[in-house]
């Protein structure tokens, strides 16, 4: 259903469910989109291209099946979901004075994927989902705390980058991890119950002194520590095994690599800088 004039919207607010996506772009009836009486959505919820919209009002959602998207209103400042537990997938994007995402009750369920790019978010209070697909957080450059310490499983890709350089980024439940990209983070909280990376890790333009993967033992793709300028300790004491390169460079403060259990390396090893210990005691199979 698509929502062009008030009488749509008031059609929808009517219904406490509806089967099927509800579509509202080019909103020009005006500034403020109310749904309260809505509860369930049984496919998309899309909000986009609303460039007069200041206020959008859903007290009552619980449950979007599909994705629940919202991009490209540039005059919202804040968004409340005081039900919202369920969604396939979460897109906030384009929204450049948004600084307040508030889910009060816990959004404790996203199959696919959480998005949240381009806007001015201060902080996001009540991501409690516990499993992911995949989860790209970047370019809020206000955005201080991300608070993902109910995630323990990321099917997919973590991309972090481009958030404020004083970001905070707690991990501290992850116990799987596809595929890691993490960038311009300040302080890293977790990583530590993770065993093993089934895709590429990358570490770079970092601010944090100490990376620590204390119980890692394989890594399936390539390792990166790149341009991360005060870092001075990096420790995976129990990898064993990466499936693709080492990559250390332009760490400037960092001069000793150790890796006591390290023994293949099925790419090849790239190592750039001023160090004053490299000790891979173990290391006797190295690909490329």
């Amino acid at each position: 259903m698509y929502i062009r004039a008030n009488q749509d919207l008031q059609v929808v607010n009517g219904c406490q469910t509806v089967e099927g996506s509800v579509y509202i772009q080019n909103f020009t009836a005006s500034e403020i989109i109310n749904l309260s009486g809505l509860q369930q959505v049984h496919g998309d919820l899309i909000i986009d291209e609303n460039r007069g919209l200041t206020q959008i009002i859903l007290g009552n959602l619980a449950q979007v099946d599909g994705k629940f998207k919202l991009k490209d209103s540039p005059l919202l400042k804040r968004i409340d979901f005081p039900k919202l537990t369920s969604v396939r997938s979460l897109e906030l994007s384009i929204l450049p004075l948004l600084e307040t995402v508030q889910f009060s009750l816990g959004l404790s369920e996203v199959t696919d994927a959480i998005t949240i790019t381009d806007t001015a978010i201060k902080a996001i209070e009540g991501l409690t989902v516990n499993k992911v697909g995949n989860v790209s957080i970047a370019n809020n450059v206000n955005l201080t705390r991300i608070d993902l310490s109910h995630l323990e499983q990321i099917d997919g890709v973590i991309s972090i980058s481009a958030n404020s350089p004083h970001t905070i980024l707690d991990l501290s439940s992850v116990s799987s991890l596809f595929r890691g990209d993490f960038r311009h983070i300040a302080t890293l909280l977790g990583l530590n119950r993770i065993q093993k990376a089934t895709g590429d890790l990358s570490f770079i333009s970092n601010q944090f002194a100490t990376l620590s993967l204390p119980n890692v033992t394989e890594i399936t793709g390539t390792l990166t520590v790149s341009e991360n300028k005060q870092l001075t300790n990096m420790s995976v004491p129990n990898l064993r095994a990466l499936g693709g390169a080492l990559a250390i460079s332009n760490n400037t403060n960092l001069i000793s690599i150790t890796g006591p259990n390290l023994e293949i390396i099925n790419g090849s090893i790239e190592i750039t800088g001023c160090f004053e210990k490299i000790d891979l005691p173990k290391l006797s199979n190295v690909q490329a």
